[in-house]
Protein backbone atom coordinates (compact mmCIF):
# COMPACT_ATOMS: atom_id res chain seq x y z
CA UNK A 1 0.00 0.00 0.00
CA UNK A 2 1.35 3.35 -0.80
CA UNK A 3 0.12 7.01 -0.61
CA UNK A 4 1.51 10.83 -0.80
CA UNK A 5 2.87 12.85 2.70
CA UNK A 6 4.59 15.51 2.84
CA UNK A 7 6.87 15.38 5.81
CA UNK A 8 8.06 19.26 6.71
CA UNK A 9 10.15 20.94 9.33
CA UNK A 10 9.15 19.88 13.20
CA UNK A 11 9.67 23.80 13.42
CA UNK A 12 6.28 24.60 11.52
CA UNK A 13 2.56 24.55 12.84
CA UNK A 14 0.01 24.23 9.59
CA UNK A 15 -2.86 25.96 10.20
CA UNK A 16 -4.74 29.06 7.84
CA UNK A 17 -1.42 30.07 8.29
CA UNK A 18 1.96 29.13 8.49
CA UNK A 19 2.96 29.58 11.43
CA UNK A 20 5.59 28.68 14.19
CA UNK A 21 5.38 25.89 16.12
CA UNK A 22 4.13 26.43 20.03
CA UNK A 23 4.39 30.17 19.03
CA UNK A 24 1.32 32.13 17.42
CA UNK A 25 4.14 34.13 15.12
CA UNK A 26 4.09 33.97 11.30
CA UNK A 27 7.17 32.10 9.68
CA UNK A 28 6.74 33.93 6.42
CA UNK A 29 9.20 36.68 5.03
CA UNK A 30 7.72 38.84 1.80
CA UNK A 31 10.26 40.43 -0.23
CA UNK A 32 9.97 43.48 -2.01
CA UNK A 33 9.66 43.99 -5.87
CA UNK A 34 12.95 45.76 -6.06
CA UNK A 35 15.08 44.37 -3.67
CA UNK A 36 17.62 41.57 -4.00
CA UNK A 37 17.00 40.29 -0.81
CA UNK A 38 15.59 36.80 -1.24
CA UNK A 39 18.30 34.98 0.67
CA UNK A 40 18.13 37.47 3.44
CA UNK A 41 14.38 36.71 3.70
CA UNK A 42 15.05 33.13 3.93
CA UNK A 43 17.37 33.56 6.64
CA UNK A 44 15.18 35.38 8.31
CA UNK A 45 12.56 32.80 8.10
CA UNK A 46 15.01 30.12 8.94
CA UNK A 47 15.82 32.50 12.25
CA UNK A 48 12.19 32.47 12.95
CA UNK A 49 11.51 28.82 12.73
CA UNK A 50 14.65 28.19 15.09
CA UNK A 51 13.67 30.52 17.82
CA UNK A 52 16.19 33.13 17.02
CA UNK A 53 13.58 35.83 15.66
CA UNK A 54 9.86 36.66 16.98
CA UNK A 55 8.52 37.76 13.63
CA UNK A 56 10.63 37.45 10.22
CA UNK A 57 8.25 39.98 8.48
CA UNK A 58 9.05 43.15 10.77
CA UNK A 59 12.68 43.25 10.97
CA UNK A 60 13.62 46.68 9.25
CA UNK A 61 11.40 48.51 11.86
CA UNK A 62 12.06 46.91 14.96
CA UNK A 63 14.37 49.20 16.94
CA UNK A 64 16.15 47.02 19.55
CA UNK A 65 15.91 43.12 20.34
CA UNK A 66 17.27 40.31 18.07
CA UNK A 67 15.34 41.66 14.74
CA UNK A 68 17.22 44.86 15.05
CA UNK A 69 20.16 43.21 15.68
CA UNK A 70 19.68 40.91 12.81
CA UNK A 71 18.65 44.30 10.36
CA UNK A 72 22.25 45.80 11.05
CA UNK A 73 23.83 42.59 9.83
CA UNK A 74 21.99 42.32 6.98
CA UNK A 75 21.34 45.52 5.48
CA UNK A 76 24.06 45.91 3.49
CA UNK A 77 23.10 43.00 0.81
CA UNK A 78 19.81 43.81 0.91
CA UNK A 79 19.89 45.33 -2.20
CA UNK A 80 23.02 43.83 -3.92
CA UNK A 81 22.05 40.47 -2.51
CA UNK A 82 24.53 38.13 -0.78
CA UNK A 83 25.86 35.25 -1.90
CA UNK A 84 25.54 31.54 -0.49
CA UNK A 85 29.38 32.33 0.57
CA UNK A 86 28.63 35.27 2.31
CA UNK A 87 25.16 34.21 3.59
CA UNK A 88 26.91 31.08 5.40
CA UNK A 89 29.07 34.33 6.53
CA UNK A 90 26.38 35.79 7.84
CA UNK A 91 24.95 33.17 9.66
CA UNK A 92 28.39 32.70 11.64
CA UNK A 93 28.46 36.57 12.57
CA UNK A 94 25.10 36.46 14.23
CA UNK A 95 25.78 33.85 16.67
CA UNK A 96 22.95 31.77 16.88
CA UNK A 97 24.73 28.75 17.00
CA UNK A 98 24.14 27.45 13.65
CA UNK A 99 26.24 25.55 11.56
CA UNK A 100 26.04 26.86 7.82
CA UNK A 101 27.51 24.11 4.87
CA UNK A 102 27.39 25.04 1.91
CA UNK A 103 26.95 23.25 -1.14
CA UNK A 104 27.91 24.05 -4.73
CA UNK A 105 27.78 22.29 -8.08
CA UNK A 106 25.66 20.51 -10.81
CA UNK A 107 21.88 20.56 -10.48
CA UNK A 108 21.34 16.64 -9.62
CA UNK A 109 24.17 16.90 -6.92
CA UNK A 110 22.70 20.08 -5.33
CA UNK A 111 19.03 18.50 -5.14
CA UNK A 112 20.80 15.34 -3.59
CA UNK A 113 22.45 17.74 -0.86
CA UNK A 114 19.15 19.20 0.05
CA UNK A 115 17.38 15.75 0.27
CA UNK A 116 19.99 14.55 2.54
CA UNK A 117 19.84 17.56 4.64
CA UNK A 118 16.27 17.62 4.78
CA UNK A 119 16.01 14.32 5.88
CA UNK A 120 18.25 15.11 8.73
CA UNK A 121 15.98 17.67 9.73
CA UNK A 122 17.60 20.89 8.91
CA UNK A 123 16.14 24.04 6.66
CA UNK A 124 18.30 24.23 3.36
CA UNK A 125 18.18 27.53 1.53
CA UNK A 126 18.00 27.03 -2.15
CA UNK A 127 19.90 29.22 -5.15
CA UNK A 128 18.32 28.61 -8.81
CA UNK A 129 18.09 30.23 -12.06
CA UNK A 130 15.60 29.38 -15.26
CA UNK A 131 16.96 27.57 -17.49
CA UNK A 132 18.52 29.61 -20.29
CA UNK A 133 18.51 32.83 -18.16
CA UNK A 134 21.49 34.20 -15.67
CA UNK A 135 19.98 35.89 -12.84
CA UNK A 136 19.24 33.54 -9.32
CA UNK A 137 16.97 33.33 -6.91
CA UNK A 138 17.23 31.70 -3.30
CA UNK A 139 14.12 29.85 -1.30
CA UNK A 140 13.58 28.18 1.72
CA UNK A 141 13.28 24.50 1.57
CA UNK A 142 10.71 23.78 4.62
CA UNK A 143 9.92 19.75 3.74
CA UNK A 144 9.47 17.22 1.09
CA UNK A 145 6.78 15.41 -0.26
CA UNK A 146 6.88 12.04 -1.64
CA UNK A 147 5.59 7.93 -1.51
CA UNK A 148 5.07 6.39 1.28
CA UNK A 149 5.67 2.46 0.48
CA UNK A 150 5.33 0.46 4.37
CA UNK A 151 8.83 1.99 5.70
CA UNK A 152 10.22 3.44 2.88
CA UNK A 153 9.35 7.39 1.85
CA UNK A 154 10.39 7.88 -1.52
CA UNK A 155 10.88 12.35 -1.96
CA UNK A 156 10.00 13.50 -5.22
CA UNK A 157 9.38 17.42 -4.63
CA UNK A 158 10.69 19.85 -2.32
CA UNK A 159 8.52 22.11 -0.53
CA UNK A 160 9.46 25.57 -0.40
CA UNK A 161 9.13 28.80 1.01
CA UNK A 162 9.71 31.67 -1.82
CA UNK A 163 10.07 35.03 -0.36
CA UNK A 164 8.88 36.92 -3.91
CA UNK A 165 5.25 34.92 -3.72
CA UNK A 166 2.59 35.47 -1.81
CA UNK A 167 2.15 34.02 1.84
CA UNK A 168 0.94 30.72 1.95
CA UNK A 169 -2.30 30.53 3.27
CA UNK A 170 -4.63 27.43 4.15
CA UNK A 171 -1.08 25.80 2.40
CA UNK A 172 2.51 24.10 3.39
CA UNK A 173 4.28 26.21 1.02
CA UNK A 174 4.04 28.37 -1.65
CA UNK A 175 6.55 26.87 -4.12
CA UNK A 176 7.28 23.48 -5.26
CA UNK A 177 10.88 22.04 -7.01
CA UNK A 178 10.23 18.79 -8.62
CA UNK A 179 13.20 15.81 -7.90
CA UNK A 180 13.39 14.78 -11.38
CA UNK A 181 14.73 11.21 -11.41
CA UNK A 182 16.70 10.93 -8.25
CA UNK A 183 15.23 8.04 -6.47
CA UNK A 184 15.13 5.81 -9.89
CA UNK A 185 19.18 6.67 -9.92
CA UNK A 186 18.76 9.27 -12.78
CA UNK A 187 20.95 12.61 -12.68
CA UNK A 188 18.26 15.50 -13.32
CA UNK A 189 19.89 18.35 -15.22
CA UNK A 190 17.06 20.65 -14.05
CA UNK A 191 13.59 20.79 -12.69
CA UNK A 192 10.31 21.62 -12.53
CA UNK A 193 9.46 24.63 -10.37
CA UNK A 194 5.55 25.70 -9.79
CA UNK A 195 4.21 28.56 -7.84
CA UNK A 196 0.29 30.20 -8.31
CA UNK A 197 1.39 32.52 -10.58
CA UNK A 198 4.02 30.65 -12.73
CA UNK A 199 5.46 27.23 -13.80
CA UNK A 200 8.78 26.94 -15.09
CA UNK A 201 12.09 24.46 -15.60
CA UNK A 202 15.11 25.82 -13.10
CA UNK A 203 18.55 24.80 -12.53
CA UNK A 204 20.11 24.60 -8.83
CA UNK A 205 23.45 25.64 -8.72
CA UNK A 206 23.61 25.30 -4.66
CA UNK A 207 22.44 25.34 -1.10
CA UNK A 208 23.13 26.43 2.39
CA UNK A 209 21.84 24.03 4.83
CA UNK A 210 21.16 25.55 8.58
CA UNK A 211 22.04 23.11 11.07
CA UNK A 212 21.64 23.69 14.68
CA UNK A 213 24.98 23.20 16.57
CA UNK A 214 26.39 21.71 19.50
CA UNK A 215 24.37 22.44 22.65
CA UNK A 216 26.47 24.73 24.80
CA UNK A 217 27.49 23.43 28.29
CA UNK A 218 26.50 24.99 30.95
CA UNK A 219 29.76 25.68 33.59
CA UNK A 220 28.82 23.71 36.51
CA UNK A 221 28.89 25.63 39.77
CA UNK A 222 31.17 25.01 42.16
CA UNK A 223 30.34 23.24 45.32
CA UNK A 224 30.07 25.37 48.99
Amino acid sequence: MEFTVQRLHSALHVGQRLTVADANIPAFSYQGGWDSGCTLHCLAMAGALLGQLTDPSKVSSRRRGPEAAFWNSVRPYYLSGATLSELAELIRELDWNLKPVVAEGAHSSVMEFCVRELSQGHLVVVSWRTVHRSHYHAVLAIGMEGVQRGTTFEPHTLLMLDPSENEPWLSTCNARMSLGGLAAGKRSRDARYVTASYTDRVIADGAVSIRMGAAKRRARSKPP
